[in-house]
């Protein structure tokens, strides 16, 4: 196994504080967790300075780790031209859960910055309190028609997967948009092209689905219940409005892990 190691000759523990002289290009190499953590025990100048040495991209990786309360006061310190380059590239639910703790003032500023479809997915994500699934939903998830073949399927994956965080399954659905079932990304994988999701999906049953104002206890009940991985958010009609990944049901119940 490869082992690769960070250049810390270029940063100084000073009483447990990282004092950054330069910042090493190895320091990138961590995960964004892990350079959350840094900047969170740094100072703000610091922590600041640390933000702007990295890629608006690599930064909002970073950003969508670091504490609800650090993220606040970092955005007011790197300015809006900084700060609106780095929430542009985080993910709408990520972003809808900035909005929710910055100043009214602040968020009207970014929320104008926004391209006009991730600017609809944050308007939608936002009315919902953060500790339920409509809060904690992700509207990056792929749903195509049941009708579709895997061939089809397959092609419209490689199209979309770099935009997506991750993609375990497609959601199925019908021609009015009805949610029917999932294929997971594996049984895609393994089947014949000319098949039809229909003759392959697993059906979706009810209770195994989620409503946007189910609060967290109920979501951890469902996907424990059910072995889910990511639960599907549909509407009163059953059309999917949402899914809701595992990792962001545990950044809620441990927001300081």
């Amino acid at each position: 196994m490869k082992v690769s190691f960070i250049d810390w000759r270029k940063a100084q523990p000073i009483k447990g504080i990282l004092k950054l002289d330069t910042i090493s290009k190895d320091l990138t190499k961590l995960h964004p967790a892990d350079l959350a953590n840094i900047i969170e025990d740094l100072s703000l100048k610091q922590g600041s300075k640390l933000v702007r040495t990295l890629d608006a991209e690599m930064a909002a990786k970073v950003f969508e780790e670091i504490e609800p309360a650090v993220k606040k006061i970092l955005v007011s310190y790197l300015g809006p031209e900084k700060a609106s380059k780095i929430v542009e590239k985080m993910s709408a639910d990520e972003i809808a859960d900035l909005m929710q703790i910055l100043p009214q003032d602040d968020r009207e500023k970014f929320l104008t910055l926004l391209q006009n479809g991730k600017l609809k997915k944050v308007e939608k994500l936002i009315k919902y309190p953060q500790d339920t699934a409509g809060g904690l939903m992700n509207t990056d998830y792929m749903s195509v028609n049941q009708d579709w073949t895997v061939e089809q399927t397959m092609d419209e994956l490689r199209r979309v997967y770099t935009s997506m965080r991750s993609v375990l399954y497609v959601y199925v659905v019908d021609k009015n948009e009805i949610l029917k079932g999932a294929v997971s990304l594996r049984r895609l994988i393994t089947a014949k092209p000319n098949v039809k999701l229909k003759d392959i999906m697993k059906r979706m049953q009810k209770r195994a689905v989620l409503k946007p104002y189910q609060d967290i206890k109920e979501i951890v009940g469902v996907m424990t219940k059910y072995n889910l991985y990511t639960a599907a958010v549909v509407d009163e009609k059953n059309m999917m409005v949402g899914m809701v990944a595992i990792d962001d049901v545990m950044r809620c119940l441990a927001p300081k892990s």
